[in-house]
Protein backbone atom coordinates (compact mmCIF):
# COMPACT_ATOMS: atom_id res chain seq x y z
CA UNK A 1 0.00 0.00 0.00
CA UNK A 2 1.38 3.52 -0.95
CA UNK A 3 0.02 6.44 1.43
CA UNK A 4 -1.16 9.35 -0.30
CA UNK A 5 -0.29 12.62 0.69
CA UNK A 6 -2.37 13.60 3.79
CA UNK A 7 -4.11 17.85 3.65
CA UNK A 8 -2.67 19.58 6.88
CA UNK A 9 -4.49 19.21 9.95
CA UNK A 10 -5.93 15.68 8.71
CA UNK A 11 -5.19 12.26 9.56
CA UNK A 12 -3.86 9.61 7.96
CA UNK A 13 -6.32 6.23 7.23
CA UNK A 14 -3.25 4.54 8.51
CA UNK A 15 -2.48 7.00 11.22
CA UNK A 16 -0.91 5.31 14.46
CA UNK A 17 -0.15 2.09 12.20
CA UNK A 18 3.10 -0.11 12.39
CA UNK A 19 5.23 0.86 8.81
CA UNK A 20 8.28 -1.35 9.91
CA UNK A 21 9.68 -3.42 6.73
CA UNK A 22 7.21 -6.28 6.63
CA UNK A 23 8.02 -9.65 8.08
CA UNK A 24 7.18 -12.96 6.87
CA UNK A 25 4.31 -15.49 7.82
CA UNK A 26 5.19 -18.60 9.63
CA UNK A 27 3.57 -21.14 7.47
CA UNK A 28 3.79 -24.43 9.38
CA UNK A 29 6.03 -25.35 12.24
CA UNK A 30 5.56 -24.43 15.56
CA UNK A 31 8.22 -21.89 17.01
CA UNK A 32 8.56 -18.77 18.95
CA UNK A 33 5.65 -16.47 18.86
CA UNK A 34 6.87 -12.89 19.06
CA UNK A 35 6.53 -11.09 22.46
CA UNK A 36 3.61 -8.73 21.98
CA UNK A 37 1.40 -10.58 19.80
CA UNK A 38 -1.85 -9.58 19.58
CA UNK A 39 -3.41 -12.14 17.18
CA UNK A 40 -1.56 -15.66 17.27
CA UNK A 41 -2.48 -18.63 15.57
CA UNK A 42 -0.39 -21.90 16.38
CA UNK A 43 -0.51 -25.21 14.28
CA UNK A 44 -4.13 -24.76 12.09
CA UNK A 45 -5.13 -27.35 10.47
CA UNK A 46 -8.70 -27.17 8.10
CA UNK A 47 -9.78 -29.53 5.91
CA UNK A 48 -13.00 -29.55 3.25
CA UNK A 49 -13.76 -32.92 2.60
CA UNK A 50 -10.67 -34.62 1.27
CA UNK A 51 -8.99 -31.38 0.72
CA UNK A 52 -6.55 -29.50 2.83
CA UNK A 53 -6.45 -25.88 3.21
CA UNK A 54 -4.64 -25.59 5.94
CA UNK A 55 -1.80 -27.80 7.30
CA UNK A 56 0.39 -26.68 10.46
CA UNK A 57 -0.42 -22.99 9.39
CA UNK A 58 0.77 -20.68 11.89
CA UNK A 59 0.47 -16.62 12.03
CA UNK A 60 1.19 -13.64 14.34
CA UNK A 61 0.04 -10.04 14.49
CA UNK A 62 1.38 -7.05 16.57
CA UNK A 63 -1.15 -4.28 17.59
CA UNK A 64 -0.89 -1.68 14.29
CA UNK A 65 0.95 -4.23 12.13
CA UNK A 66 -0.82 -4.08 8.49
CA UNK A 67 -0.67 -7.17 7.08
CA UNK A 68 -0.90 -8.39 4.22
CA UNK A 69 -2.11 -12.43 3.27
CA UNK A 70 -0.93 -12.87 -0.28
CA UNK A 71 -1.21 -16.32 -2.43
CA UNK A 72 -2.12 -17.81 -5.66
CA UNK A 73 -5.41 -18.97 -6.02
CA UNK A 74 -6.55 -21.53 -3.92
CA UNK A 75 -3.51 -22.06 -1.09
CA UNK A 76 -5.41 -20.82 2.23
CA UNK A 77 -5.55 -17.59 2.47
CA UNK A 78 -9.45 -17.05 2.82
CA UNK A 79 -9.51 -20.42 5.21
CA UNK A 80 -6.70 -18.66 7.32
CA UNK A 81 -8.11 -15.52 7.61
CA UNK A 82 -12.00 -17.28 8.39
CA UNK A 83 -10.33 -19.14 11.08
CA UNK A 84 -8.45 -16.07 12.60
CA UNK A 85 -11.71 -13.76 12.86
CA UNK A 86 -13.70 -17.21 14.06
CA UNK A 87 -15.76 -17.66 11.43
CA UNK A 88 -14.73 -20.77 10.58
CA UNK A 89 -13.21 -23.08 13.39
CA UNK A 90 -10.17 -25.09 12.56
CA UNK A 91 -9.78 -28.81 12.48
CA UNK A 92 -6.70 -28.52 14.88
CA UNK A 93 -4.44 -25.89 16.36
CA UNK A 94 -5.52 -22.66 18.47
CA UNK A 95 -6.25 -19.11 17.69
CA UNK A 96 -5.37 -16.17 20.85
CA UNK A 97 -6.43 -12.91 20.46
CA UNK A 98 -5.26 -10.33 23.12
CA UNK A 99 -4.55 -13.76 25.31
CA UNK A 100 -7.91 -15.41 25.07
CA UNK A 101 -8.33 -18.20 22.95
CA UNK A 102 -10.90 -18.20 20.49
CA UNK A 103 -10.92 -21.66 19.12
CA UNK A 104 -13.33 -22.72 21.65
CA UNK A 105 -15.76 -19.62 22.25
CA UNK A 106 -19.21 -20.43 21.46
CA UNK A 107 -20.71 -18.66 17.75
CA UNK A 108 -22.37 -16.25 19.41
CA UNK A 109 -18.90 -14.74 21.43
CA UNK A 110 -17.08 -15.27 18.29
CA UNK A 111 -19.98 -12.70 16.49
CA UNK A 112 -19.81 -10.06 19.20
CA UNK A 113 -15.93 -10.38 19.39
CA UNK A 114 -16.20 -9.65 15.58
CA UNK A 115 -18.22 -6.98 16.03
CA UNK A 116 -16.26 -5.32 19.05
CA UNK A 117 -12.70 -6.08 18.34
CA UNK A 118 -11.81 -6.94 14.45
CA UNK A 119 -11.74 -5.39 11.32
CA UNK A 120 -12.63 -7.36 8.24
CA UNK A 121 -13.29 -6.69 4.84
CA UNK A 122 -14.47 -9.64 2.72
CA UNK A 123 -13.72 -9.95 -0.64
CA UNK A 124 -17.53 -9.01 -2.26
CA UNK A 125 -18.20 -6.14 0.29
CA UNK A 126 -21.03 -8.56 2.36
CA UNK A 127 -23.37 -5.14 3.04
CA UNK A 128 -26.60 -4.94 2.72
CA UNK A 129 -28.05 -3.64 -0.25
CA UNK A 130 -31.44 -1.96 1.20
CA UNK A 131 -28.85 0.49 3.78
CA UNK A 132 -27.28 3.08 2.50
CA UNK A 133 -23.37 3.60 2.91
CA UNK A 134 -23.71 5.33 6.66
CA UNK A 135 -26.50 2.43 7.24
CA UNK A 136 -24.22 -0.38 6.32
CA UNK A 137 -20.87 1.32 8.33
CA UNK A 138 -23.14 1.80 11.23
CA UNK A 139 -24.59 -2.05 11.45
CA UNK A 140 -22.20 -3.46 13.11
CA UNK A 141 -22.35 -0.79 16.10
CA UNK A 142 -26.12 -0.92 16.12
CA UNK A 143 -25.74 -4.94 16.49
CA UNK A 144 -23.66 -4.19 19.61
CA UNK A 145 -25.74 -2.06 21.46
CA UNK A 146 -25.07 1.38 20.21
CA UNK A 147 -28.16 3.99 19.55
CA UNK A 148 -28.31 5.20 15.92
CA UNK A 149 -27.27 8.91 16.49
CA UNK A 150 -24.03 7.73 18.07
CA UNK A 151 -23.20 5.05 15.61
CA UNK A 152 -24.12 6.52 12.38
CA UNK A 153 -21.87 9.51 13.81
CA UNK A 154 -19.26 6.94 14.10
CA UNK A 155 -19.59 5.80 10.71
CA UNK A 156 -19.68 9.28 9.01
CA UNK A 157 -16.25 9.29 10.82
CA UNK A 158 -14.85 6.66 9.68
CA UNK A 159 -16.57 6.90 5.92
CA UNK A 160 -14.51 10.50 6.36
CA UNK A 161 -10.82 9.03 6.77
CA UNK A 162 -11.35 6.84 4.24
CA UNK A 163 -12.63 10.00 2.13
CA UNK A 164 -15.61 8.98 1.07
CA UNK A 165 -17.63 10.74 3.68
CA UNK A 166 -19.99 12.38 0.28
CA UNK A 167 -21.26 9.26 -0.63
CA UNK A 168 -22.41 8.56 3.46
CA UNK A 169 -26.08 8.91 2.36
CA UNK A 170 -25.76 7.47 -1.62
CA UNK A 171 -27.95 4.10 -2.57
CA UNK A 172 -25.78 1.38 -2.26
CA UNK A 173 -24.93 0.76 -5.70
CA UNK A 174 -22.55 4.01 -6.02
CA UNK A 175 -20.89 3.39 -2.95
CA UNK A 176 -17.36 2.69 -4.21
CA UNK A 177 -15.51 -0.05 -3.09
CA UNK A 178 -14.06 1.80 0.43
CA UNK A 179 -17.36 1.19 2.41
CA UNK A 180 -16.26 -2.26 3.43
CA UNK A 181 -13.63 -0.95 4.84
CA UNK A 182 -14.99 1.75 6.99
CA UNK A 183 -17.03 -0.66 8.43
Amino acid sequence: MRPRPVPPGSRSALAGTDRRAARPARLGGTGVIPAGSLLVAEGLRKTFGSTTALDDASFSVHPGEVVAVMGPSGSGKSTLLHCLAGIVRPDAGTVTYAGREITGLSDAERSALRRSDFGFVFQFGQLVPELSCVENVALPLRLGGVKRRAAESTAQEWLERLEVGDTATAPLRIRGHRAPAAR
